[in-house]
This record gives structure tokens, C-alpha cells and sequence, in this order.
């Protein structure tokens, strides 16, 4: 789990540094020419709609149960990132000049995995591992507020901050299986993120980067030999998409 926030934590980085270097070249490509404007009355617009598509990686935060519940057996667990994509609806209702409130209902499916490293009974100095892969299709609800900066020729630099509901419609919290790890079917995320805006001719194109932080417990406690050796489980996903509106 720590090589994966060192992973993430690096790729933020190199991100945050593009994201950047883009809006610098934005900046200075503005000062050299002014070019001519494409849908110039479109931030004066009240509501906006459109799609998204992205891409998705999640992954969990794992606290472990503690010694005295914890089976012997278990000698670790870790938490496995994977990918996934997004299908979204945009609906976009301009506040300020500079401010508008986003409502983004979208079906997400995300994929990740829990490691076991387990003691064997008949060699106890050995180990193995066995990975359990958790499936998730969310009908997520997230409210962001957009704050958005002064348009260069047809471009422009922006922030994202609010919250998230989620529908776990995969989750198997009421099935027997005890050969699974189950997941409570309902969460709540923070979000933030940042993005661009690219005025073209007939519509508008964002590319947008966005963190979610899941704070509530998703983990369906029962005692079986996957749910025990856990206390609590966290969501975190980062999400790249692409946004139509016209």
C-alpha cells in the first residue's frame, strides 16, 4: 500500500507539472497573438449540457483488524489498484462569471484487488499469497462547484471542488458466499481536481483531472476469513476524462 501512494504521489506530481506547463504555454502563445474567438457569448449562457467519457483508477485504503481479532494465518493484506472507465451525463448552471455548479450523474466500473500473504499451516516459515478481485459498477452522483480563470483566446484554466454519492449496483452484501470479500452497496467521496477548457468551433472540449476520497466504511463486516482480517476499507480513485457540452 505504501509503494501504491508512492506511485500515486508521483504521478500527482508529474501531472500538477503538466497541467502547468500547458497553461504557460496558453499564456505566452495569448501574449504573441490574439486569435479569433470561438463561441464568444458561451460563458454568458445560463445552463449547459453534454457527455463525458474517462477512464478510472481505484483502489482501496486497508486498516487491518487488530492482533487479538486478527486470524494467525493472515500475515498481511494489501490493497491492488486497477483500471476502469466512465460514461457520464454534463449538466453545467452558470453562477458568475468566473463560477458555475456541475451535476455529473454517470455509470462508473471500477476493478481492484486485495492480497493475502498467509502463513501455511504444515510450513509455517513460508508464506503465499492469494489475490481477491472486487468488482464495482457505481451510479455515482457528484455536485462540484467550478471555478474557472479568465479565457486565453480560446482556452482557459480551471478548479473543481465538492462531494459524490455512489450506488454500488455490484455490491454482494447480501449473498452467502463466504469465499468473497463483500462491500456495503452505498458511499460518500470528496472530489477536487483541476482542469482545461478548449473553445472550438461548434462546442466546447474539457480535459479534467479529478481526485475522489471515499469516508465512509465500504466494508461488509462478517466473520469469514477475508472480511476478518480487515477493519476498515477506504475508496481513493483518480479519474481522467474528456468533456463534451455544447
Amino acid at each position: 500500500l505504501r509503494c501504491c501512494n508512492f506511485y500515486m504521489g508521483k504521478n500527482l506530481k508529474n501531472i500538477f507539472f503538466c497541467f502547468v506547463s500547458v497553461l504557460f504555454f496558453l499564456t505566452t502563445a495569448s501574449a504573441q497573438k490574439l486569435k479569433q474567438l470561438n463561441l464568444q457569448n458561451y460563458d454568458r449562457e445560463k445552463l449547459h449540457f453534454g457527455f463525458s467519457i474517462g477512464v478510472n483508477k481505484a483502489y482501496f485504503v486497508l486498516y487491518p483488524a487488530d492482533a487479538a481479532t486478527k486470524p494467525d494465518s493472515i500475515l498481511s493484506v494489501e490493497g491492488i489498484p486497477d483500471w476502469g472507465f466512465n460514461l457520464g451525463i454534463v449538466s453545467d448552471l452558470r453562477l458568475h462569471d468566473y463560477a458555475t455548479l456541475r451535476f455529473l450523474p454517470a455509470l462508473a466500473f471500477q476493478d481492484r484487488a486485495i492480497e493475502y500473504r498467509i502463513r501455511p499451516t504444515v510450513k509455517p516459515d513460508s508464506s503465499y499469497i492469494v489475490k481477491k478481485k472486487v468488482e464495482s459498477t457505481l451510479l455515482d452522483f457528484p455536485l462540484n462547484l467550478k471555478i474557472r480563470s479568465e479565457r486565453l483566446n480560446n482556452a482557459s484554466a480551471y478548479l473543481l471542488v465538492g462531494g459524490k454519492f455512489s450506488i454500488d449496483l455490484a455490491s454482494q452484501e447480501k449473498t452467502k458466499n463466504p469465499d468473497i470479500v463483500k462491500l456495503n452497496g452505498k458511499d460518500w467521496n470528496f472530489e477536487a481536481g483541476f482542469g482545461l477548457d478548449f473553445y472550438l468551433e461548434y462546442f466546447k472540449l474539457s480535459t479534467e483531472i479529478k481526485f475522489c476520497a471515499g469516508f465512509k466504511d465500504r466494508l461488509f463486516h462478517e466473520n469469514t476469513a477475508w472480511s476478518s482480517p480487515i477493519n476498515k476499507i477506504l475508496t481513493k480513485t483518480w479519474l481522467f476524462s474528456l468533456n463534451f457540452e455544447g
